[in-house]
């Protein structure tokens, strides 16, 4: 079998930057990805295992992340390496129709396996997000008979936010809350988002008939609440945790007696 990808390697390299830079405006790419790209084309067309062509996809997946660029330059380094050998003059009709036969199909496989690595790549990551979104859950931990405190610990995006509000009831109803305390000293941002997942939590818990407090407003976030035209006249709120505990033995009819 001919290796003409190893005959025409420097002419497709070049070809294939130029085409590149045509293709998006100029843009440059690094001679190592277009070569790492040639080499991935020619170690799967001359091969007849697709477990091997599967595990080098897989390693360029993994050394070139982003999907786009990536299967786009495949696919250049494939129009190219097609334009020299149909421009050949070196070989027959015959050879040139047998490669054509041959290998097409085999470069559409490559396409089919980056981007099937690609997206289990994706997956993957998706799955370790969710399960490291399982690890951030907040438990609501009971700190009195009747009294709860949910502690908030770093940034609060939609989808914690989902998990939070289950947490919080699925916690309430648990300990049997009828008071709890929202913390979110450890909250580095509030803003719109943020303040909107925590009030619609604060309704969902009062309709499961128990109080909440959000406590560990400093002042800085207080001026944010402000600033952004939040109001939270409705709702409970202390600036710290020892004030809000206070305030919930008050609602429970307790109170600390020194001794």
């Amino acid at each position: 079998m001919i290796n003409w990808i190893e005959q025409y390697k420097s002419e497709i390299i070049s070809g294939v930057a130029n085409m590149w830079q045509q293709r998006t405006n100029g843009q440059e790419i690094a001679d190592e990805k277009i070569i790492d790209s040639v080499q991935l084309v020619e170690q799967t067309i001359y091969s007849d295992d697709e477990q091997h062509r599967q595990q080098v996809c897989q390693l360029y997946s993994r050394k070139y992340a982003y999907f786009q660029d990536t299967v786009f330059l495949i696919q250049l380094v494939e129009e190219v390496i097609l334009d020299a050998v149909l421009k050949s003059n070196t070989h027959s009709v015959e050879q040139l129709s047998i490669f054509l036969r041959e290998n097409l199909k085999k470069m559409h496989d490559i396409e089919r396996s980056l981007i099937e690595e690609y997206e289990r790549s994706y997956l993957y990551a998706m799955d370790t997000q969710r399960n490291a979104l399982k690890e951030l859950s907040t438990p609501i931990i009971p700190i009195l008979d009747k009294i709860s405190v949910l502690p908030l610990v770093g940034t609060i995006d939609t989808m914690r936010a989902k998990r939070i509000m289950e947490d919080i009831l699925d916690g309430v109803l648990q300990h049997k809350s009828e008071v709890l305390l929202i913390d979110i000293t450890s909250v580095p941002v509030i803003d719109t988002m943020v303040t909107h997942h925590i009030m619609q939590a604060v309704k969902a818990v009062k309709l499961l008939g128990t109080t909440c407090i959000i406590v560990g407003i400093r002042p800085e976030i207080a001026h944010t609440i402000v600033s952004l035209g939040i109001n939270l006249d409705n709702f409970k709120t202390t600036g710290t945790l020892q004030r809000g505990v206070e305030e919930a033995l008050r609602l429970t009819k307790r109170k600390i007696n020194e001794v």
